[in-house]
């Protein structure tokens, strides 16, 4: 009798964790849906420099945003990310910025290291950093002090935050216009002339 009584002891006490961890799961998700709202890629490279597309369609700016380029044959997980970059070796090829507002952003990647695929972290709205994997899957990291934590272990210890591209005004775009066209005008007159 006692050890049965021991056996549901035990049974009720795994079943409790369960029980919460589905509470956290559930809590989670709405909050992680959101974090699906951040999409980064890369357009083209540029002088060296591979240039990123940023779209955050998650109602609301988010911080710290972390981009890393990462060689990788399969799935990038929060757990094996320090394996791609460990002490010592090569540092990753990133973008950072301190805040992204809602809606499109651009950027470049900084660094020596050239990986294949994508993966980024960055905080909500409410202080919860969120890793976004290679394939799109959604892993929380936690607080702040999670994230420090993870950027030492991947050699990034200080983040310099990236520059944004400088948007050319109407005036500029219109004087380069012109350049190129009397720079066509020009060829086309010197190749009459031969």
């Amino acid at each position: 009798m006692a050890s049965d009584n021991s056996s549901l002891k035990k049974k009720n006490s795994r079943l409790a964790k369960e029980n919460q961890a589905l509470k956290q799961a559930n809590q989670d998700l709405p909050a992680a849906s959101a974090a699906a709202g951040l999409n980064v890629w890369e357009t083209e490279e540029k002088s060296g420099k591979l240039q990123l597309k940023i779209d955050n369609q998650t109602g609301q700016a988010v911080s710290d945003l972390l981009v890393l380029a990462v060689a990788a044959n399969g799935r990038i997980t929060l757990n094996s990310l320090p394996s791609y970059f460990p002490v010592g070796g090569a540092k990753p090829r990133y973008f950072y910025r301190k805040k992204v507002a809602i809606g499109g952003a651009e950027g470049s990647l900084t660094g020596a290291y050239a990986g294949s695929d994508m993966v980024c972290l960055f905080a909500d709205a409410s202080g919860v950093y969120w890793f976004k994997g290679n394939r799109g899957q959604i892993e929380k990291i936690g607080s702040q002090a999670h994230f420090k934590k993870l950027l030492r272990q991947i050699s990034l210890n200080k983040l310099e935050e990236s520059p944004l591209p400088v948007k050319k005004t109407k005036t500029e775009k219109k004087k380069m216009s012109k350049k190129t066209t009397k720079k066509t005008e020009k060829q086309s007159s010197k190749k009459k002339a031969e």
